[in-house]
């Protein structure tokens, strides 16, 4: 028999995002410094007047209890919990980020320990100082329901490339930690102004920039056991697969820092999360890079985010039903 959306089928979500309450409770607060506005509709916002960027939610996403309803009214049975992108700002001159990433961390612990069968936690990390921000991450991988941490796909314009991060991967990898890599502060605001084109066309180009990054600056060889999953279906990667290795055969600048296997080599050994809106470009993602690479990822709360993520999965035509069970939560 088929599976359907009414069969048991465990649904693990790895791309939710919160505000935790010490972002702030009242009509207006600040946040590493910055003003965060609690608007009419109930939505936050964040920054001066000059750079004003909304958290698009509703204010029932910084609500467990609202959060929990959610989950189970469309059979999400576990989210992995990031803090909200927007809030995720580095090199902000005068803000505390180390102070921030630690209560930010506590009290999403504090959150998955109240429903430890429903919530896990990727820690936020202060990449404005490396040091502290491995610190922490070894803090954080100190309680059994953090999995991992969740960073930008660059830090203040600094690809995954540079070798000044490096450690936070290095100690990732040791740690047996999932990065979660995330579009923040999309760099291509200024090109994009109109259509939510900054979101449709800037958010997957960012984590390509990011894949593209870690392939062609050797990355993934130096660190053979890291654990890393992508947005957003890692962007465009899948789809360029052919262009990058091409571009790997041809130019040697492409494969300078690389082992030699084509950047489609490594493909396999990244996640992706299934957040394409589109079953025939899941069904091409899969295919690309295995059925075990790829996982659910709703974007909770956004407005970006599908309304029902699982059931129509268990609908769809263009999946078996083994592959609907390993995306929803058998591979995570």
């Amino acid at each position: 028999m088929s599976v359907s959306a009414h069969d048991q089928v465990t649904a693990i979500d790895v791309h939710a995002h919160i505000a935790p309450r010490c972002v702030g409770t009242g009509t207006v607060w600040e946040w590493q410094g910055k003003p965060v506005r609690r608007q009419s509709d109930g939505s936050l916002e964040v920054g001066s007047n000059a750079d004003r960027r909304p958290l698009p939610w509703p204010q029932d996403g910084e609500n467990v209890e609202a959060r929990l309803d959610y989950m189970d009214s469309v059979g999400v049975d576990l989210q992995v919990l990031s803090l909200s992108p927007a809030l995720w700002d580095y090199a902000l001159d005068g803000h505390d980020a180390v102070w921030a990433a630690a209560q930010n961390n506590r009290e999403l612990i504090d959150i998955a320990t109240a429903h430890p069968r429903r919530f896990r936690v990727f820690a936020h990390l202060p990449l404005d100082d490396v040091d502290a921000a491995t610190a922490e991450l070894d803090r954080a991988m100190g309680h059994d329901l953090v999995v991992g941490a969740a960073v930008g796909t660059h830090v203040a314009g600094r690809n995954w490339d540079d070798p000044g991060l490096f450690p936070v991967l290095e100690a990732a990898e040791r740690l047996g930690a999932l990065v979660f890599f995330h579009p923040a502060a999309v760099r291509f605001i200024p090109d994009m102004p109109e259509y939510h084109l900054r979101n449709l066309i800037g958010n997957p180009t960012e984590t390509t920039v990011t894949i593209g990054s870690l392939l062609f600056g050797g990355v993934l060889d130096r660190l053979p056991e890291l654990k890393a999953v992508f947005a957003h279906g890692g962007g465009y990667a899948a789809f360029a697969a052919g262009r990058f290795d091409h571009g790997h055969r041809e130019r040697p600048d492409v494969r300078a820092n690389t082992e030699g296997a084509v950047p489609s080599h490594y493909l396999d050994r990244l996640y992706f999360d299934n957040l394409l809106h589109s079953d025939a470009a899941t069904r091409y993602l899969i295919d690309t890079v295995g059925l075990g690479q790829v996982v659910l990822g709703t974007d909770y709360p956004a407005d970006m985010g599908p309304r029902d993520p699982v059931r129509p999965v268990l609908d769809s035509t263009a999946f078996t039903d083994a592959e609907k069970r390993a995306v929803l939560g058998g591979n995570t």
